[in-house]
């Protein structure tokens, strides 16, 4: 789709080029045969459709027709817009339309000023090195919107949904749930399992549901689904991705615990935040099948890594319509001298989860010491001393374990 033409349709016209590149790239467009239903009279849809080609017929509740000619005057604003509709609307010959579902163009205009803020540091490019010209491409697929993304699992989607409905119950919940039985089947392995500890044992899913909680029960669903998303056809990317997973399980350990000995929050909020801080990595191990200059160096790919995987990440949170802190901690995870001057947040959490992951070995030699660091103080409302770091960090061996445990499930 050419965004100049979308400057044609009155929706479009007053979005700047960068949202209407956005635009072009990620919206929805079908083709329609002669004779086809678009929409049916008294129909609800939220949906909107602009007419990119052909012709459309609008048959009314008291069986008047009129037709609409694309590139005609009429053809500027959606057709039958209003809701329900009082008009059937099909084809009149072979069509294009342009499908604008319930809050695309909201997020469309997010997404992109989003990206806009995306910058591309010129002194850190050389045109002369080919990996540079690479990373140079990737920003700019990035900043237009043509960098794929993965979605989120669609039974995680649903879930959220579902929970976000005030009328749902456990019941509601533990039936989406029930849609994919080795999710299920995890949820009560959950809900029995040693890192939750319930004294009474589920023996279906409704029951584990209960046991955890809608809340504890949708963001394990998430956590469980996440798995599948660190793979690759690839053998090497596979090896990468594994290592990946294994980190970020680490770091989700690690988070749990320290988020336990913080006043006001919430674990498994935190075990999520350290299973997606690195996600961006995922999206650019994939993008690097495509590059076989940065396949095949990993000093290349820790290039690309290192420069991307934080607007990468970013942008996977957003179009997964996660809260600001966890957008956040993809930003600014290992961002050591951080300092916020408020109350300890999830990146502190995170950060710290990070340096105590580092005890003892080689890259601990490479970050600041523990008790120098802005979150350091900030943590356990001050109480959490070089001392007490080690005593969570052998507290953590046990709850890495369980957590690993929970995620081979």
């Amino acid at each position: 789709m050419d965004s100049e033409r979308l400057k044609f349709f009155t929706p479009f016209q007053s979005l700047s080029d960068k949202q209407l590149d956005y635009i072009a790239v990620n919206a929805q467009i079908v083709k329609v045969a002669a004779g086809k239903t678009v929409l049916d009279l008294n129909s609800s849809s939220p949906d909107k459709y602009l007419l990119l080609e052909g012709s459309l017929k609008l048959l009314s509740f008291d069986d008047s027709v009129s037709i609409i000619k694309a590139h005609t005057e009429r053809a500027k604003n959606p057709v039958a817009q209003l809701r329900p509709s009082r008009f059937k609307v099909s084809t009149d010959s072979a069509s294009k339309i342009l499908v604008l579902k319930d809050d695309f163009l909201d997020t469309a205009i997010e997404q992109a000023e989003a990206a806009s803020s995306y910058s591309i540091n010129e002194t850190i490019l050389d045109e002369e090195h080919e990996e540079d010209r690479i990373l140079y491409e990737l920003i700019l697929e990035l900043q237009q919107g043509n960098f794929i993304l993965p979605s989120l699992p669609s039974i995680a989607t649903r879930i959220r949904e579902t929970i976000e409905d005030e009328d749902s119950s456990a019941n509601d919940i533990a039936n989406v749930v029930l849609t994919d039985p080795a999710i299920a089947a995890k949820i009560i392995k959950a809900a029995n399992s040693a890192l939750y500890q319930r004294r009474k044992k589920a023996e279906d899913c409704r029951t584990a549901v209960v046991s955890l909680g809608t809340k504890v029960t949708t963001q394990l669903v998430i956590v469980f689904t996440l798995k599948e998303l660190f793979n690759s056809p690839n053998e090497l990317l596979k090896k990468r991705m594994k290592k990946l997973w294994e980190h970020s399980i680490e770091i989700a350990a690690l988070s749990f615990v320290l988020a336990r000995i913080t006043p006001g929050f919430d674990t498994e909020h935190a075990l999520l935040a350290g299973l997606i801080h690195d996600i961006g990595n995922v999206a650019i191990l994939n993008k690097a099948t495509e590059h076989p200059l940065i396949m095949d160096s990993e000093e290349h790919l820790d290039k690309v890594i290192d420069k991307m995987h934080a607007q990468v990440g970013a942008s996977i949170l957003r179009r997964w319509d996660f809260s600001k802190d966890f957008i956040c901690v993809t930003e600014e995870t290992e961002n050591w001298l951080r300092d916020t001057n408020d109350k300890t947040d999830l990146v502190d959490i995170i950060n710290m989860a990070h340096l105590h992951s580092y005890i003892g070995s080689p890259k601990q030699r490479n970050v600041p010491i523990i008790d120098q660091i802005p979150a350091f103080k900030k943590m356990a409302l001050g109480q959490l001393t070089p001392k007490l770091s080690l005593m969570v960090l052998d507290k953590a061996h046990e709850k890495i374990e369980q957590t690993r445990a929970l995620l081979r499930l």
